[in-house]
């Protein structure tokens, strides 16, 4: 190719014995969630990305902080559907207490989907994003200064102090982001609880006729504490849950009902969710003694535990780590 070599900003590389070595940087292509057909091949691409999303947590201390349907691509290797975790750019580092970039330029919040999709017609909702503005979304919130020490004395872990942001998708956020109060730091539990929405928004609104995604109408207000509210019932009133998923394609139906893994995940998130309130009312209760705050610390400690990737794994149903 007829293409003209700049010179470098200090000189020609040449005056300098350096080697100019022109590359090109190859990556797979991937396919869009959409596109993959069954429930059977989601599964599997669905599992790929959440063992991916723990090895990186595990070996790099990053946490994702944005699951999300659009998060989750394909490709096929030797006959076999293989699913691949993208869209780190909200990602933190929770090692050494830096952070890469908390926001996409030009966001003043967190994305939702969008608000204006016609009820009877099958959009592919994973292609376009909404920037929510209203003052309960995920707003910037001030920072924090946690424990902070005397003036102008900072520990070793204060002197990073980072403020808290709503970071997410707001249908598949974690119940703990979606309150009124400002949010709390994001755990890796907060990123399984988004792959399990993302998996309930799977088989309650993917086409695979169409190879397309609904929506689910509740999930997809404007404010992110409705949101949390229509979430918390999904969550804890059966009534509501079969509302949200009556329109499951036929092929996808067995995935939400009883025994199944995924309800069983449900399940679990449900009695975090109900630890929460059983929180929040101890914390209301003006009584402060010593017996209380460590029936908090327990509870609080209790509820920490009962979700973690093993757990989360042997719900499912499958080995924490691939088969070779």
């Amino acid at each position: 190719m007829a293409v003209p070599t700049a010179h470098h900003a200090a000189g020609n590389s040449a005056e300098y014995g350096l080697p100019r070595v022109p590359r090109t940087l190859m990556i797979r292509e991937y396919e869009p969630l959409e596109t993959i057909g069954s429930a059977s091949r989601f599964h599997c691409v669905f599992v790929d990305a959440v063992r991916a999303h723990h090895l990186v947590y595990e070996k790099y201390q990053m946490l994702h902080r944005n699951i999300e349907l659009n998060s989750i691509m394909w490709y096929e290797r030797d006959g076999r559907v293989v699913g691949v975790l993208c869209d780190w750019d909200l990602a933190e580092d929770q090692g050494s207490g830096g952070s890469r970039t908390n926001r996409r330029a030009g966001d003043n919040a967190a994305m939702a989907w969008p608000l204006d999709w016609k009820e009877n017609s099958v959009a592919k909702a994973t292609t376009t994003e909404l920037r929510a503005t209203a003052e309960d979304q995920a707003t910037e919130q001030p920072p924090k200064l946690e424990g902070a020490a005397p003036s102008n004395v900072a520990t070793d872990s204060q002197r990073v102090v980072k403020p808290r942001y709503r970071t997410g998708t707001g249908p598949f956020m974690a119940m703990d982001l979606l309150r009124v109060s400002d949010p709390p730091i994001h755990k890796y539990r907060h990123d399984l609880e988004s792959f399990f929405y993302a998996y309930i928004y799977f088989a309650a609104t993917y086409n695979p006729d169409e190879q397309a995604f609904g929506y689910i109408k509740d999930w997809q207000c404007a404010s992110l504490v409705e949101i949390g509210h229509n979430k918390h019932d999904f969550l804890s009133d059966e009534d509501v849950r079969r509302d949200v998923v009556k329109q499951a394609h036929d092929t996808l139906k067995p995935l939400l009902v009883e025994n199944t893994p995924l309800m069983n995940l449900l399940y679990e998130f449900n009695d975090i969710e109900h630890d929460w309130s059983s929180l929040k009312n101890l914390r209301n209760n003006r009584a402060t003694s010593e017996r209380k705050r460590a029936k908090i610390e327990s509870l609080e400690m209790e509820r920490e535990e009962k979700m973690s990737f093993s757990i989360f794994m042997k719900i499912l149903g499958v080995s924490e780590e691939e088969s070779v």
